[in-house]
């Protein structure tokens, strides 16, 4: 079974998610860019869901994107896919660009979603 990294910091998203993929994959659940990291660096993870921004305080809107960066640079044959509700084309744009392989937009149709990742993980 295929290991997921799911990262959100609102609740109702995180636990979500998870439950949908609970049973199709091994789901790896947290709020933050500290438990995230600490995950990846501990567990052989497959894919990664990850939102842009993951904090209140993060006002460069990055943490997700920085997670992505890490993966790139240390796990590159992890596949991402990125998810906000930010408008803002430059975040999926950008995360494109740094691999992301999907960008989803909040709010999520859950059933459109695991169709995607199932294709493209």
């Amino acid at each position: 079974m295929k290991k997921i990294l799911i990262v959100d910091d609102q609740i109702f998203y995180l636990r979500t998610i998870d439950l949908s993929l609970q049973g199709r994959y091994e789901t790896y659940p947290c709020q933050n860019i500290d438990d995230a990291l600490e995950i990846l660096r501990t567990k052989d993870i497959d894919l990664a869901l990850l939102d842009i921004r993951l904090d209140n305080n993060d006002d460069g809107n990055t943490d997700g994107i920085s997670i992505l960066e890490w993966i790139k640079k240390n796990k590159e044959e992890i596949i991402c896919f990125m998810m906000s509700a930010y408008k803002e084309f430059s975040y999926a744009e950008k995360s494109l660009n740094l691999g992301a392989v999907y960008f989803f937009k909040k709010p999520i149709d859950i059933s459109e979603m695991i169709e995607i990742i199932e294709e493209k993980g």
